[in-house]
């Protein structure tokens, strides 16, 4: 049985009515299958709070402990291990190289789960901003081994390198004039 704990008081802004409106219909809508968001959204009309407000509030007390119970909370965070990390990166790299994007390598790595695939993306794109020594690391061992390694960081300086060489005018200026050629060479075999 799910019990929500009341014996404090509710955050400041937040009357206990309030609180107890919020989880008993995030017990019901886990009852009847609907996604939290709907919870968030209804408690919002009644109440005049913003549903991020409310949500953000909701996930709080969670992990304050004001709930017990699966009824309340979905899956628990779970932190990457080092070797999950390592064969994440390894994986996107290794994949980008041949060709696949993020999504589609970390889509097949979820194994069509959407919940998986953004959970491997947007670590493997934390680890590309905050990481770089650690993707370096794996971009070596990858090549040593012999296998083709994308190299996020020489792709961002190319694009840059490149941006620098044409501003807009003249980008726009080399646009026109391949245009004009290519209707010039139709005109031709025509």
């Amino acid at each position: 049985m799910e019990i929500c704990r009341m014996e404090r008081a509710a955050r400041p802004g937040w009357s206990e009515a309030e609180e107890t409106l919020l989880f008993e219909r995030a017990k019901k809508a886990r009852e009847h299958g609907q996604p939290l968001k709907s919870v968030f959204d209804e408690v919002a009309m009644q109440t005049g709070r913003k549903p991020n407000s409310i949500r953000n509030y909701y996930y709080a007390r969670v992990k304050e402990g004001a709930c017990e119970g699966a009824a309340f909370h979905s899956a628990a965070f779970v932190p990457f291990t080092e070797e999950e990390v390592r064969a994440l990166m390894r994986e996107v790299l290794s994949a980008q190289a041949r060709g696949m994007s993020v999504r589609a390598c970390t889509l097949n790595m979820g194994e069509g789960d959407t919940r998986k695939m953004l959970r491997y993306q947007n670590k493997y794109r934390a680890l590309v901003k905050s990481d770089p020594a650690l993707v370096r690391e794996i971009i070596l061992e990858l090549e040593a081994e012999g296998t083709p390694a994308f190299d996020p960081y020489r792709d961002k300086e190319v694009r840059a390198q490149t941006a620098q060489r044409f501003d807009r005018r003249e980008a726009a200026a080399f646009f026109e004039a391949l245009e004009a050629l290519a209707a010039k060479y139709r005109r031709m075999i025509m």
